[in-house]
């Protein structure tokens, strides 16, 4: 039963944290005080700038996972996994040194930079919720990611219903007309 419907749950969640990434992305991360009593607000798009084409890939997978053979569907499914990895190592390497991911940022209203002077500044750290949001974020892409390569065989495949057949006459003009119109050749076959 959950295999039937494995297919709308991985697609739907991956449009969901596709978009919580790219809202993350969009949101106070930190802000950091500096000596005398200077602040400096940092976004997820200063110090995380990848997430947003990291998001916007989620979402091209989600498409592409939607029309893709079993094979395919397996290799995308590894992809977003992958995807969801990137995610969790830029956030992680942005919460491990908040300093350094914003060193650009406080160079510019303090003028100092040199990574050792910029720390030496730091005052205080106030973190938000939102960069641990795109770190769980990308924790869940990896979890959906495998799911998918998982249950990708379980998953509907197109059906025949509407296919056409085609059948050329060798001796009749209007049918290798038709198959002319349609793309394929009346002389192969």
């Amino acid at each position: 039963m959950i295999w039937k419907r494995s297919r709308s749950i991985v697609l739907s969640s991956l449009v969901l944290l596709g978009a919580v990434v790219m809202l993350s992305w969009t949101q106070r991360w930190f802000t950091i005080t500096l000596q005398d009593e200077v602040s400096v607000e940092v976004l997820g798009s200063d110090v995380a700038g990848a997430l947003a084409a990291l998001a916007l890939s989620t979402f091209a997978l989600v498409a592409a996972l939607g029309i893709a053979s079993v094979t395919v569907r397996r290799v995308l499914g590894v992809i977003a996994a992958i995807v969801g990895g990137i995610i969790v190592a830029v956030s992680q390497a942005t919460l491990a040194d908040p300093a350094r991911a914003a060193s650009e940022l406080i160079t510019e209203a303090t003028g100092i930079s040199g990574i050792d002077s910029i720390r030496s500044l730091v005052v205080a750290v106030d973190g938000s919720a939102w960069s641990f949001t795109a770190l769980v974020a990308g924790v869940l892409i990896i979890a959906i990611g495998i799911a998918a390569a998982v249950s990708a065989r379980h998953w509907p495949t197109a059906t025949k219903k509407y296919d056409r057949t085609t059948t050329v006459i060798a001796d009749d003009p209007a049918s290798q007309w038709d198959a002319q119109s349609r793309g394929l050749d009346p002389t192969e076959g």
